[in-house]
């Protein structure tokens, strides 16, 4: 039984926009995705676009005026949506043959994604349609979170 739309738990994280909070994104993003019942595969493809979203959202912005990306996440009947805010403007965008493979990867991972550019910071939504009828929550497998590489 997955959970009800009005009572679906939502994420709010507030990261250090630094690449090691990255690994912090991923693990919370993941429990959250997994409590809403998101298969094994939805799992996999939120938390690659979203990680892509908070790498963009660390490596554009100029001038940043806080040392701090947003995350929030929703879930509205089966439609689960990722935002990730940064604080900064990112200037000119850069022309695509210059730019990297991200925003491709995020729009063949989810559904729809819509970036919302302000001077005073840039907002990327994401949103993917969960399947309809996840496992029971007794007979889905248990998540296990992957060990954390060693820095040394």
């Amino acid at each position: 039984m997955h959970p009800d739309p009005v009572t679906a738990p939502s994420l709010q994280l507030r990261l250090h926009a630094r690449p090691e909070s990255a690994f912090l994104l991923r693990q919370r993003l993941c429990l959250w995705l997994y409590e809403l019942g998101a298969t094994d595969d939805e799992i996999f493809d939120v938390a690659l676009a979203s990680t892509e979203a908070f790498a963009n959202a660390i490596e554009h912005p100029r001038q940043p005026c806080a040392d701090a990306i947003e995350v929030d996440g929703s879930l509205s009947g089966r439609t689960v949506t990722v935002t990730v805010r940064d604080y900064g403007s990112w200037g000119e965008q850069r022309r695509r043959e210059e730019g990297g493979y991200g925003f491709p990867l995020m729009r063949q991972l989810m559904g729809r994604v819509e970036v919302d550019a302000q001077p005073d910071g840039t907002a990327t939504r994401m949103q993917r349609q969960l399947t309809e009828q996840p496992l029971p929550a007794g007979e889905r497998p248990r998540l296990v979170a992957a060990p954390r590489a060693s820095t040394e």
